[in-house]
């Protein structure tokens, strides 16, 4: 993952970030761009696909992750108010910039897709690389694809993204998760905002379920009967303003 340069620290810019919390509701937010800035940074990342469940011979997978995508736009091409939604715990929502005119007109600008859900004997896709919108446009542009989910087995994160999606189950032994950055789970996934944005997604595990992955991770493939579904991360917008 690379950037065209470094984010500003926190002491020269206005950062805000959103993110979704409980299991399955979207989230609305309005952003309002600060007086006298020059440009706006935004990082949106998709939430996680869902782990499946399974018994027997079959194979739960992991849930897919989310897709990452970057913006840099000058302050000047930016309305003053935008719209933020970005979904809960396992939430099938896309995380998305959108403009609305005084006419109730509403305009997608920016989006990062959400990861798809694993089944019984499939795992979830990590989300789509996202289509050039109107912001993109308007800046510099990146966005890159999430990663899937495993089925029967573990996972080694994404060397392209911060991300990871969710380990399976193959009916005999738990899948584990190697995360980048020297991060590691034995079963549920984590995140941290510092000294890097990282998620880690959810593992497996033959008595307690699958575990929730990190923000915008696949949940673990769990087995028909646990107490804990594998449930995908939420996604998240970071907003940077200088």
């Amino acid at each position: 993952m690379s950037y065209p340069f470094n984010y500003p620290t926190p002491t020269n810019a206005t950062v805000n970030i959103y993110t979704g919390q409980e299991q399955g509701t979207n989230y609305n937010y309005t952003w309002v761009k600060p007086t006298g800035c020059s440009f706006v940074w935004f990082t949106l990342i998709g939430s996680g696909g869902n782990g499946g469940a399974g018994s027997g011979a079959q194979k739960p997978g992991g849930g897919g992750s989310g897709a990452v995508t970057n913006c840099l736009v000058p302050a000047f091409l930016l309305p003053d108010e935008l719209i933020v939604m970005v979904g809960g715990v396992g939430s099938a929502i896309n995380t998305s910039i959108c403009y609305q005119q005084k006419s109730t007109t509403v305009y997608l600008v920016l989006d990062a897709a959400n990861g798809s859900s694993g089944t019984s004997s499939n795992s979830g896709a990590g989300g789509g690389a996202a289509n050039l919108k109107r912001l993109g446009a308007a800046g510099l542009y990146q966005s890159i694809a999430g990663q899937a989910g495993v089925t029967g087995g573990s996972v080694t994160a994404s060397a392209t993204t911060f991300l990871s999606g969710g380990a399976g189950f193959n009916g005999a032994t738990p899948g584990t998760v190697a995360a980048n950055y020297g991060n590691s789970t034995t079963f549920q996934g984590f995140s941290a905002m510092q000294p890097i944005i990282v998620g880690v997604g959810g593992a497996s595990d033959s008595t307690a379920g699958g575990g929730y992955g990190g923000v915008g991770c696949g949940g673990g493939g769990y087995v028909t009967g646990s107490t804990v579904n594998g449930r995908g991360g939420p996604g998240m917008a970071v907003i940077i303003a200088w």
